[in-house]
């Protein structure tokens, strides 16, 4: 039982972390990226967060396979099973949404210009990447209010 809220933790913390690189570059943070323009340190900031990200993705990656093998390993009933499916999916998602976010930054990276400018749609890279974005966080945000659901019931 223990081990399941440690992991959660760990998996929040992680998420946690993502959520200050996501500010930085779609939240009121944002402003630091346009001070790092007018510095010239933007692409440094890019190459920071995204291996920023690679770092989280590594840690997420681990807590993932602790999840699988706890899950493996002992058998659970009724709410705590549900709720070690809902950290491993919703531990599953995040890992995606901080590839898509890393996935962004990259492309910023090499060619900001190029990745915003609009397509033969009248869409950018960019905001095709985004709304794929999106549809994580989306689909994160559900995941997470039904495992908060589950853990104030266990």
């Amino acid at each position: 039982m223990a081990k399941i809220i440690d992991l959660a933790c760990g998996v929040a913390d992680v998420h946690r972390r993502y959520h200050q690189i996501h500010g930085a570059i779609f939240g009121a943070a944002s402003f630091h990226l346009i001070i790092d323009a007018l510095l010239g340190r933007r692409r440094h900031a890019y190459q920071e967060f995204s291996g920023n990200l690679k770092d989280l993705q590594i840690e997420l990656a681990a807590l993932e396979a602790q999840v699988t093998d706890l899950e493996q390993r002992e058998s659970a009933r009724g709410t705590e099973r549900e709720l070690r499916q809902m950290l491993l999916e919703y531990t599953r998602v995040l890992s995606k949404a901080i590839a898509g976010l890393g996935n962004i930054f990259a492309n910023l990276e090499q060619d900001e210009s190029a990745y915003r400018d609009p397509g033969s749609d009248g869409r950018s890279r960019f905001t095709r990447d985004k709304l794929e974005y999106d549809h994580l966080i989306s689909e994160l945000e559900r995941l997470g209010t039904r495992l908060n659901k589950l853990f104030a019931n266990y």
